[in-house]
């Protein structure tokens, strides 16, 4: 490591990421059975916080739990620190710390977070890692740990070792950068002809690369420390420290049929679960791992529970297609945001599916859900089938275990301010004077913004209608405050067209954001 810590200069992209919400984690204990903490009242631990841009939406959206972070960089810490002084929060902790030098003091957790930690520290570092987290954990207390897959990883690691060549002789951590991107370039242009599946696959990396927050090509591609793992071989080393795999955040990927007929029958024959899991890791070259683990005096079932998960309050973030047939059990694609597809097939599903959307950021049981969805099946003139409710719950579970869906163990309101003169809530308003790009929503996701959606939620202040919102981002494009959007055509457009482009466009954008939760209710704007 040069004499300059790295975290030092380039803070690692912080940012909100929905698997590791105790929301989520609870879930996936109960589906166990096992009795998980809810979110609105755990304790949660993050190893590795950085700049706490993970834990501090948690703890700004769940006032009534507490949240304590450590990580190694001072200066990261002082940032996150900064923004918890800015939101006046109570019930987040940040402190430096070796995770080598922490111990009991720090009291008991129901959820432990270590989310890019395992796979870039030393050996001892993760020993002590995994008998501090089950030193820590509360008895029905969940670890989420992430890391670097093999065999899937060494794809990667190819790219890992042309890199750590074209920098082998620099220290400055600037120039490594810049000599990374630089090597990053030659090699794309080298590969733009060749047809091989390794120059395919390194281009798709490259490509990510240049997109990506520079922190990411920093501490992944160039760390001193990047290690993967068998799925196997951790399995031995969490058992040596009395904890037990409990499964992945992302629950599809547990099953065979996931991944195609052929999968299914191929892998048929193995019994055991965990050497099933290893041959999928084999099959799909699968190069990162997001594992959720127990104390190994648990007792979790051997089985997920339906019976659990109907009882579970639901949301979604998801388009629906502009003609939806509620009549026939037909597949229809229903749009993610990162713009991939789910198909959703039976009448009853899309309909609780559409009462979700309306009902967006809330989190409602399926009870309540249902009389909506109902009405909206006998206006198309549909007719639930018999059985419809059990079928439905099935097809509502793979979009859960695909992360299509979110879930939470309890119902979860949100309130939003729907008058004239909107307020971002403190927490997007802040992250946004930092120049984040992004915003964690109330669901613990991570929006993107651009330059345009950047500058609303500068000017929500309550203060504005939406009339007075379009003329000040007019007024931010004339001072070059707003960089134009790559569709705002100035030179053809006349000063009417643009007005009524920026207005529909703040129109949207507020929707956008009430749907999301990043809208102050009036309660709060009155604390501001």
């Amino acid at each position: 490591m040069s004499a300059i810590d790295p975290y030092d200069l380039f803070s690692y992209e912080s940012i909100a990421f929905q698997d590791t919400h105790p929301r989520h984690l609870a879930c996936l204990g109960r589906l166990f059975e096992m009795p998980a903490v809810g979110p609105g009242n755990c304790r949660v631990l993050e190893l590795g916080c950085a700049t706490g841009g993970n834990l501090i939406p948690m703890a700004w959206y769940q006032s009534q739990a507490s949240f304590v972070g450590v990580d190694l960089s001072a200066n990261q810490i002082r940032q996150g620190q900064s923004m918890i002084d800015c939101l006046g929060l109570t019930n987040v902790t940040l402190r430096q710390g070796d995770i080598l030098e922490l111990g009991t003091e720090l009291g008991g957790f129901d959820y432990i977070i270590a989310h890019g930690v395992y796979s870039w520290v030393p050996t001892v570092v993760r020993n002590h890692l995994l008998e501090l987290s089950r030193t820590l954990l509360n008895p029905a207390g969940l670890l989420y740990l992430s890391f670097n897959a093999l065999p899937g990883w060494r794809m990667r690691g190819m790219l890992r070792d042309i890199l750590l060549f074209a920098c082998r002789d620099i220290q400055d951590v600037r120039q490594k950068l810049e000599a990374a991107y630089a090597a990053l370039t030659r090699l794309k242009r080298s590969l733009a002809e060749l047809q091989a599946l390794s120059a395919r696959y390194l281009l798709e990396e490259i490509n990510y690369l240049h997109n990506a927050h520079p922190s990411y090509l920093l501490f992944e591609y160039l760390a001193e420390e990047n290690h993967a793992f068998l799925f196997s071989d951790f399995l031995t080393d969490i058992m040596r420290h009395r904890l037990r795999y409990l499964c992945d955040t992302q629950l599809s990927f547990l099953f065979p049929s996931t991944f195609g007929s052929a999968v299914e029958t191929a892998l048929g024959d193995i019994e055991n679960d965990m050497e099933l899991e290893q041959w999928l890791d084999f099959v799909t070259a699968r190069n990162f791992r997001r594992c959720v683990l127990c104390r190994d005096d648990a007792a979790p079932a051997d089985e997920l529970s339906l019976e659990v998960f109907a009882d579970f309050a639901f949301g979604c973030d998801l388009t629906p297609p502009p003609r939806l047939d509620l009549r026939r059990d037909k597949p229809a694609s229903f749009r993610q945001p990162d713009g991939t597809s789910v198909a959703v097939k039976h009448p009853l599903s899309k309909a609780l599916l559409l009462e979700m959307i309306e009902r967006q950021p809330d989190l409602l049981p399926l009870q309540q859900l249902l009389p909506g969805a109902e009405q909206r099946l006998l206006r198309a003139g549909g007719k639930p089938l018999e059985q419809a409710y059990d079928l439905c719950l099935m097809e509502l579970f793979t979009l859960f275990s695909h992360r299509a869906l979110t879930a939470a163990p309890e119902p979860e309101i949100f309130t939003q301010y729907t008058g004239a003169r909107p307020a971002a809530t403190a927490l997007a308003s802040a992250q946004v004077a930092r120049g984040h790009g992004q915003v964690a929503t109330a669901r613990h996701a991570s929006l993107d913004l651009d330059g345009f959606a950047a500058r609303v939620i500068h000017h929500l202040t309550g203060e504005y209608d939406l009339e007075e919102l379009t003329q000040l981002l007019l007024k931010d494009l004339e001072t070059g405050a707003l960089i134009p959007p790559e569709e705002v055509k100035l030179q053809k457009w006349s000063k009417q067209m643009l007005h009524q482009r920026f207005r529909q466009n703040c129109r949207e954008m507020l929707t956008l954001f009430s749907s999301q939760g990043i809208l102050a209710a009036d309660e709060a704007r009155r604390h501001r």
